[in-house]
């Protein structure tokens, strides 16, 4: 078993699907806290899904204008972006409520994307199985991918060093952050631009609909031990490489999915941490009674 896996680390694709669980883990620990302790959960999700529309329209560039270096990545940062931008925006804030805003960016890029595919034609151009868009596929990550991932989480941990104070008043509590002087509009709108970014990180490693559970678990389960912003964001990114690792692990010896493995995994260890935090709970309880 020990020799089968250390022939298999030797494959490029199997270190690359190592490399980009450690990035996914880094940006989604670092980012998903922000998104647990904001309650912003399904924001991230009207972002993540709006990028099936910005994949689907990389390909079709491809097929109609020629720009094959025009990366499905590249389409579904921009489009993370434009959603994370309206979504922020104080104009639609005020204007719309957010959750009917989050829906018609949901179903509006996912429409997108398949329509934009559907006008591909998949002799011409290599277009991924929209399955393994949807839902991920670790293993097809490629070199290019992986240096975009790179400066994605560059950017998110430079942004995060370098406003930390101000992110974390606005997360804890918006309104102060307003006594404080912070500029709480252009704050969210920036927060919601790393969650764009973490999002296109997590995409190829779960997919487009599993991104919502891959940036909220881990961050989940270290809320569960720890108040404490910097720590959470730690023991966040700790979680994220044990389960991505170990999810990774599983999916090759037993050919399951990848991202939905991971995902399952992540969710155990929730679950498991959940009930060892109330068994603790209750026999502190009793020794003090």
């Amino acid at each position: 078993m020990v020799g089968e896996l250390v022939e298999l680390l030797q494959l490029p694709f199997i270190q690359r699907m190592f490399i980009a669980g450690f990035l996914a883990s880094i940006s989604c620990g670092i980012i998903g806290s922000y998104v647990v302790v904001k309650r912003i959960v399904f924001v991230s999700g009207g972002i993540a899904h709006a990028t099936f529309g910005g994949i689907g329209f990389a390909y079709y560039l491809q097929f109609m204008l020629g720009w094959m270096w025009f990366d499905p990545l590249v389409g579904a940062l921009i489009f993370a972006l434009i959603a994370a931008i309206i979504l922020g925006s104080p104009l639609m804030r005020n204007r719309i409520r957010e959750d009917s805003t989050i829906g018609v960016l949901w179903v509006v890029g996912m429409a997108l994307g398949i329509l934009f595919i559907h006008a591909v034609d998949r002799s011409k151009i290599l277009v991924q199985d929209p399955v393994s868009i949807l839902f991920g596929n670790i293993l097809l990550i490629k070199l290019q991918d992986l240096y975009l991932m790179v400066g994605l989480v560059i950017a998110i941990i430079f942004i995060t060093i370098l406003l930390y104070k101000d992110l974390q008043i606005l997360t804890f509590d918006e309104e102060f952050a307003r006594i404080a002087g912070v500029n709480v509009n252009a704050m969210n709108i920036l927060l919601l631009v790393l969650v764009a970014f973490t999002t296109v990180v997590l995409i190829k490693v779960v997919g487009v609909v599993l991104v919502i559970a891959m940036l909220t678990i881990p961050a989940a389960i270290s809320g569960l031990f720890t108040h404490n912003l910097k720590m959470m964001m730690i023991l966040a990114v700790f979680v994220g490489v044990i389960t991505t690792f170990g999810g990774s692990l599983l999916s090759l010896n037993y050919d399951f999915p990848p991202g939905a493995t991971i995902v399952i995994l992540m969710g155990c260890v929730f679950v498991v941490s959940l009930l060892g935090k109330s068994i603790n709970q209750r026999i502190c309880l009793v020794k003090t009674e």
